[in-house]
């Protein structure tokens, strides 16, 4: 269930009330409650997600800073430089560390006083607390972009794929303008100032860059699934080439690749050791790309279907691309 405006805000903080008026037997079934609230809602992880790519925090980062907070004692609670980076630490840590352990030993482990209440508050105003201010902030400042991307994949998926691929269909030229115009339209309504194509760059042309003029803008790029136009995995892989070099240019921690497919066809990014989430995040050279899949063509029933075609592109394959583009744009 999503909830929004006030509503969302009030369920924020009465999840974090309940979590700080725990007691060493009920501590741990309301941490897991509250992780399970956050990790349920989609607009909430949106921004929390969005805040670790924005502040770099890659796995390795990570892993970095849970080394150091585990050696000295002194780093907790370490001094950040911003909401948006304190928010970023908190969520990463509870989400990759603190999730995987017992919340009582983490509370005892992480947490400051003479006592558990005391541990647990201190744990809570540092490592909870922090996701929350900034969640509830940022509802009143701007949509997230993640989940806008994630809100129109369902959007065109359940209620527009007929038309839209319709209008594809009859175009003889320019096919990426009519998926751009539609993305382009959607961005707009949704808060995205200017969601149009900008001046080439030295790697080219990006279809959306929004918010160029704010702190934070959007660079993203699309790509079609064809087999008819034999535009198969070769174009999701020159698509993530493309974005890679436009995160370059922008300066930008964070790029999105939104493939539109319009063949009854799964396609999937394999990344080995990588748990699968959706939409498929990937880390390469220390910047993170998301590849949104919008599936146009999957009208058929599964009963009439038969075996289901799936497309697999791996990581490599994608991070082939990217160098290969780097390397013949550093020899022109």
């Amino acid at each position: 269930m999503l909830y929004t405006g006030h509503n969302l805000r009030s369920n924020l903080q009465e999840w974090r009330s309940r979590f700080y008026k725990a007691d060493l037997h009920s501590a741990a079934g309301q941490y897991f409650q509250l992780i399970e609230k956050l990790e349920g809602n989609a607009h909430i992880m949106a921004i929390l997600q969005e805040a670790v790519d924005d502040s770099g925090l890659t796995q390795e980062k990570i892993a970095e800073f849970k080394e150091e907070l585990d050696n000295d004692p002194n780093v907790r609670p370490k001094v950040h430089t911003s909401a948006k980076f304190a928010a970023a630490v908190a969520f990463a840590l509870n989400m990759q560390v603190f999730r995987n352990g017992q919340p009582v030993a983490i509370i005892q482990t992480y947490g400051w006083g003479k006592g558990f209440t005391d541990k647990l508050r201190f744990f809570a105003e540092h490592y909870v607390d922090p996701m929350i201010t900034y969640v509830h902030d940022q509802l009143d400042e701007e949509n997230s972009t993640l989940y806008l991307l994630e809100k129109y994949k369902r959007r065109t998926e359940w209620f527009l794929a007929g038309s839209l691929l319709g209008k594809y269909r009859s175009v003889a030229t320019n096919f990426e303008k009519v998926f751009e115009d539609d993305l382009r339209m959607y961005l707009f309504d949704q808060g995205i100032e200017y969601p149009f194509s900008t001046p080439q760059t030295s790697s080219g042309r990006t279809d959306i860059v929004g918010l160029i003029d704010t702190k934070n803008p959007l660079v993203l790029e699309i790509k079609i699934y064809d087999k008819d136009k034999q535009y198969r995995k070769n174009r999701v892989i020159s698509g993530f080439s493309q974005i890679v070099k436009y995160t370059n240019d922008y300066n930008k921690h964070v790029g999105y690749l939104v493939v539109f497919n319009v063949d009854p066809v799964e396609i999937e990014i394999v990344q080995n050791g990588v748990k699968p989430q959706f939409p498929c995040r990937i880390e390469f050279n220390s910047k993170v790309y998301y590849v949104i899949f919008v599936n146009l063509n999957f009208e058929t029933s599964a009963s009439k279907t038969g075996k289901l075609t799936v497309e697999s592109i791996t990581r490599e394959e994608l991070f082939a691309g990217a160098s290969a583009l780097e390397s013949e744009e550093a020899e022109a």
